[in-house]
Formats: C-alpha cells, sequence, structure tokens
C-alpha cells in the first residue's frame, strides 16, 4: 500500500515538473488607441483695405460773372457772362477713418459754349456721414484754383460741396472697399469784388477703393 501511494506521490511530482518545463505563450494585451486632436479649419487672413481710392466721371458746370463790360459779337456790350459746359472729373483720396478723408479733385469741361472752358484743381477735407453699410453722405471743404477761359484769368479761393456715394461691396474695419458710384455737387469758385464770379458743377462717376 505504501508503494502505492509513493508511487503515485512520483508520478504527480513528475507530471507538475514537466508541465513547469512547458512554454506558455505570453498574453498579447492590444495598444489602446490615442485620439488625434481634431485639426480647426485654417481661417485665412483678413486684408484690411488701404483707405485710398480714385475716381472719375462726368460734370456739367455752370458759371456766372458780372464784371467790367464785355464786347458781344454784335458790338453789344454787357457786364454779365454766363456759360455752360460739360466735361470730366477725376478724384482721388485717402480715407483715415469711416469718417473722415481728404480728396484731391480735377475738373475739365472742354464741351458746351464755345471758348468758355473751366478748370479747377483742388484739395479739400471730406467729412462723411455713414447711413449704412453700403451708403454715406458727405461735405467737402477745402481750396483750389479755378481757371477761366473766357476771362482768360485764374483765381483761387474757398471750394466747397455736398455728395453721396454708393459701394458695391461691404466696408471693413469700416472703410469702404471694391466699386462704387458716387453723385455730387460743388461750387470750384465763389468770389465778389470786381468780378463776381460763381461756378456750379454737379458731377457723377465711379470710384474704387483699395
Amino acid at each position: 500500500m505504501k508503494k502505492i501511494i509513493f508511487s503515485l506521490a512520483t508520478v504527480v511530482a513528475l507530471s507538475a515538473t514537466a508541465f513547469a518545463g512547458k512554454n506558455v505563450a505570453p498574453v498579447t494585451i492590444p495598444p489602446v488607441p490615442v485620439p488625434e486632436k481634431p485639426q480647426l479649419p485654417q481661417t485665412p487672413a483678413v486684408v484690411p483695405p488701404l483707405g485710398l481710392y480714385i475716381g472719375g466721371g462726368l460734370t456739367f458746370v455752370k458759371s456766372e460773372c458780372t464784371c467790367k463790360p464785355l464786347t458781344l459779337s454784335n458790338n453789344a456790350s454787357t457786364t454779365t457772362n454766363s456759360a455752360k459746359t460739360y466735361g470730366i472729373n477725376l478724384k482721388a483720396g485717402y480715407s483715415f477713418t469711416e469718417y473722415l478723408a481728404i480728396e484731391a479733385k480735377y475738373l475739365y469741361t472742354p464741351w458746351g459754349d464755345k471758348d468758355k472752358t473751366l478748370k479747377h484743381y483742388g484739395v479739400y477735407l471730406k467729412p462723411i456721414a455713414p447711413v449704412n453699410e453700403n451708403i454715406d453722405v458727405y461735405g467737402l471743404v477745402g481750396y483750389g484754383k479755378t481757371e477761366c477761359e473766357t476771362l482768360n484769368q485764374s483765381f483761387k479761393g474757398l471750394a466747397w460741396g455736398l455728395g453721396a456715394e454708393y459701394t458695391f461691396g461691404q466696408k471693413k474695419d469700416g472703410i469702404k472697399n471694391g466699386w462704387g458710384v458716387y453723385a455730387e455737387y460743388t461750387r470750384p469758385l465763389k468770389k465778389s469784388g470786381s468780378k463776381d464770379i460763381t461756378t456750379n458743377a454737379l458731377s457723377t462717376g465711379v470710384s474704387y477703393h483699395f
């Protein structure tokens, strides 16, 4: 009996030893995926407008002069001389803010009444009152030089005007951008004294804001 028990113990011991000597496959733990940070879409940089603008169009000018007697073609004399002429207007300016700009203006009217061409060069301060995102009204106050072909003279003095502009693009930082159209009334010259001279100009045109 003791031999049988000893034999069984020997078998069990040998079996355990054999089992312990076998290669056991390692347990593989799958890697845990690390979520990537979502990439936000890159917003392109917004370039603010430069504030510069240019414009040009057509102009109608009515000028009147009460001065020394003039001899007409029928040998009659008059102290009043009036003219209606047509031409072009050009302008260039810079907007400091949404409410103030400076503008250089040129008028030239070679068509209409003969020998009564008018030229005007002026620099204006331009206060602006925005109505909405696309429409502005503005004033013009400045100083200019006006040449009257009829009198063969040039005059310097205060000039002023009023206008309105519609821009098709949206403003950026309050400054207009892109194409626009404008209409304005200006008085390039008003002079009193030995020669009372008044010029009135109506202008319209197309502008572009950089």
